[in-house]
């Protein structure tokens, strides 16, 4: 074996025996003068015995035991133990995390309200269950399910839309169309004829009350038979739009509601992500990283 490999193991042996004796002392000091605490579960996310406690992002103790609750095993009984001088109370929630995203899970107590009770030592601790990749995968996919179901409403509700405003625009040139203003022009002319030549008519008075009463008549007609579709057509106009309306505010209620969690998954993938792509190049580069510290000399030539 050369002596650089000697030095790599000596060093590698030193750094491991460094390690494991701060691991006791710190478990010695943590042991010493705990108080243990409770909580349950329904899924504990990968926390083992001696995974770390965090009360308000501070560590404070570590887990002892992860088993089935034996009140009900369908929930885990997680026990830990904690420094004395926590101040964890009535408010305080328990959750299940990782300090960073590639991290070991870790149990998280929440620091709870100041004018709560305390807990006493064997206390049950409040849980609340964490959201797991899965489940955020499945409320994903019920909200692309509701999008994709929001599109297929909007295809099928816009056509009719185009229809019944296309009657709509259909009934209003029908009121105004040339032939309605061409009788309302004659009726307007002869009129006029009929009171220019009142004195000379006198005797045919009565027919020409009775023509008259008649062309009213015809234009009451009309515009009491267009009336009642155009009302018809924009009451159903009014409906569809507000169903369209409400179709829309709720789609982008969900879309809101998601937009938070959506970043910061894709912010912390993408972190993630630049990590392990920097480590990569540095071990392809400089693999002797792994146990040495610096490079070696390079070899001098000889003469």
């Amino acid at each position: 074996m050369s002596t650089e490999a000697k030095v790599g193991v000596f060093v590698m042996a030193s750094v491991v025996l460094l390690a494991l004796t701060i691991y006791l002392v710190r478990a010695a000091q943590t042991a010493r003068g705990q108080v243990e605490f409770r909580t349950c579960f329904q899924d504990a996310g990968g926390l083992e015995p001696d995974a770390s406690v965090l009360f308000g992002g501070i560590r404070v103790g570590r887990i002892t035991t992860v088993r089935p609750w034996p009140k009900d095993p369908t929930r885990i009984e997680v026990v830990f133990q904690m420094k004395p001088e926590t101040p964890v109370n009535r408010k305080s929630i328990a959750r299940v995390g990782t300090v960073t995203l590639m991290g070991s899970p870790a149990l998280f107590i929440s620091a709870g309200g100041n004018d709560a009770p305390r807990l006493r030592a064997g206390d049950v601790v409040e849980s609340e269950e964490a959201l797991s990749m899965t489940e955020i995968a499945r409320r994903v996919g019920t909200v692309a399910d509701s999008a994709n179901e929001l599109l297929v409403d909007l295809r099928r509700e816009v056509p009719a839309v185009t229809v019944q405003l296309r009657a709509v625009l259909a009934n209003l040139n029908a009121m105004t169309g040339s032939q309605n203003q061409q009788q309302l022009r004659a009726a307007l002319v002869r009129a006029s004829a009929l009171l220019r030549d009142a004195d000379a008519v006198v005797v045919s008075a009565r027919p020409l009350v009775s023509n008259v009463d008649r062309t009213v008549s015809n234009v009451n007609g009309t515009i009491d038979a267009l009336r009642g579709p155009l009302v018809d057509d924009l009451t159903a106009l009014r409906k569809t739009v507000d169903d369209a309306r409400e179709l829309i505010v709720g789609a982008q209620a969900v879309a809101r509601a998601n937009q938070e969690d959506f970043g910061e998954t894709m912010r912390a993938l993408r972190a993630t992500s630049e990590n392990l792509r920097a480590l990569t190049e540095q071990l392809k580069q400089r693999p002797f990283s792994l146990i040495r510290t610096t490079q070696p000399e390079d070899r001098k030539v000889p003469r």
